[in-house]
């Protein structure tokens, strides 16, 4: 986590002001970060711990000095998830920040030209593959196609299981990308296809949906949307008895899927038991792990300034990020430059940045890469040889587990030469 900056000085060896740009007030030395999140609509599960994360790290690091003694100011806005109003937000808030945070596909997508023309450095808070070809934008995780190749590589031993797999996908931007992982790995492993049941974001009715994988005898259904889709389509499926093995892509997952807090110890929901055994994709460490090296500080962190907040992994996804928006305006101090070009200009030229074992560290060049060489495609550094039992939940525990498994290594399950994703148009 700890970068080092040189200072830029001038020829009497004083500290020169570093030049200014929207969302910069160097006289008080405050950076404003945008943050447009949901906090309401179908995707407020993930929003509000998202924006909880992102605003405990600055939090936190404001109260230890700030970045070379400036502080960071979050300005968080709520578009609900709805591409339009992500537009009209964006475009009142654009000449106030010097970042963004930006949550959503469908959403991100809609105002990415408008980035590009304002060269505004952006951290998505999804994992399209799309991502890392637009130099204005910082993001991190495995893209979604990877994570969907990088399961079925589990789900069928790299091909040497036969297995029946249905997808039921969000039909939008998060679905098309999925998709293609979806695609190219049906080509290398030959598993057989038993269904591809898009819906749309919001949808409560999936009998069709389920109806149709059920009577194709679906071994591992694919679950691509978001947690308010997941819990319909579980318990859709628990009804009529077809348990198949789920496997979650890792935005379809939330903690309250399992209890209603949450937690451990909370209650367990009506779609619980269908979900006991399921897989997900992980995209964030596991809350407490000693080994990250950022964890102690986070958990810290949280326990001061959102105590209210229980272990989450889009908490831990939001702060995790917080790293990366760190880095890049203390770059652009060092240099002297915090204007809007100085600020892309600290973007492309970060190198990596360490992660703190929360996600796999990223690196950033000046180079546009295509999804398969992106180093963003990188993801976990570790894998528990036992995570992937049957049930995790320990014996003399009642209540289950939040998930039975987490492919926690997204870059070794599936050999990337082995499955050459195609770059999007």
């Amino acid at each position: 986590m700890a970068l080092v900056a040189t200072s830029a000085c001038s020829t009497q060896g004083a500290k020169e002001a570093p030049a200014s740009g929207p969302g910069i007030d160097a006289e008080a030395k405050v950076i404003t970060v945008g943050n447009i999140t949901a906090l309401s609509g179908p995707a407020a599960a993930l929003g509000a711990p998202l924006s909880n994360g992102l605003e405990t790290f600055w939090a936190g690091v404001n109260e230890r000095g700030g970045i070379d003694g400036w502080t960071v100011k979050v300005q968080t806005e709520d578009s609900g998830y709805e591409p339009q109003r992500h537009v009209e937000i964006f475009n009142g808030l654009k000449s106030d920040v010097a970042m963004l945070t930006s949550m959503g596909s469908p959403t991100t997508k809609a105002i990415q030209p408008l980035l590009d023309r304002e060269q505004l450095v952006t951290t998505p808070q999804s994992f399209d593959s799309l991502w890392g070809t637009d130099l204005v934008l910082a993001p991190s995780g495995t893209p979604y196609s990877f994570d969907i190749a990088n399961a079925l590589d589990h789900v069928t031993d790299a091909g040497a299981k036969e297995v029946s797999v249905g997808i039921i996908y969000q039909n939008d931007e998060v679905g098309a990308d999925a998709m293609r992982g979806f695609d190219e790995a049906e080509k290398t492993y030959g598993f057989e296809v038993a269904g591809k049941e898009p819906f749309k974001a919001g949808d409560a009715d999936f009998t069709a949906q389920i109806q149709n994988l059920k009577s194709a005898d679906a071994d591992v259904v694919i679950v691509v949307g978001l947690p308010s889709s997941t819990g319909p389509i579980v318990g859709t499926s628990a009804s009529p008895g077809y348990k198949p093995q789920w496997v979650l892509f890792g935005p379809a997952f939330v903690e309250q899927l399992m209890t209603d807090d949450g937690t451990r110890e909370g209650t367990p929901t009506p779609v619980a038991a269908a979900l006991e055994g399921a897989l997900y994709t992980g995209f964030t460490g596991p809350w407490g792990d000693e080994s990250a090296s950022a964890m102690a500080q986070m958990i810290e962190d949280q326990t001061k300034f959102a105590p209210k907040q229980p272990p989450s992994v889009y908490f831990t996804l939001g702060y995790a990020q917080g790293l990366i928006q760190k880095a890049i305006p203390e770059k652009a101090i060092a240099s002297g430059d915090t204007s809007r070009e100085g600020i892309y200009a600290a973007k492309i030229a970060l190198g990596e940045v360490d992660m703190g074992g929360l996600q796999s560290n990223v690196t950033y060049t000046g180079e546009q890469a295509p999804p398969r060489d992106q180093a963003t495609s990188k993801s976990s550094t570790r894998r528990n040889p036992d995570s992937c039992a049957p049930s995790s939940t320990p014996s003399s525990a009642k209540q289950p587990s939040h998930s039975s498994c987490r492919i926690a290594d997204h870059s070794k399950i599936i050999k990337r030469e082995s499955v050459p994703l195609p770059t999007p148009a």
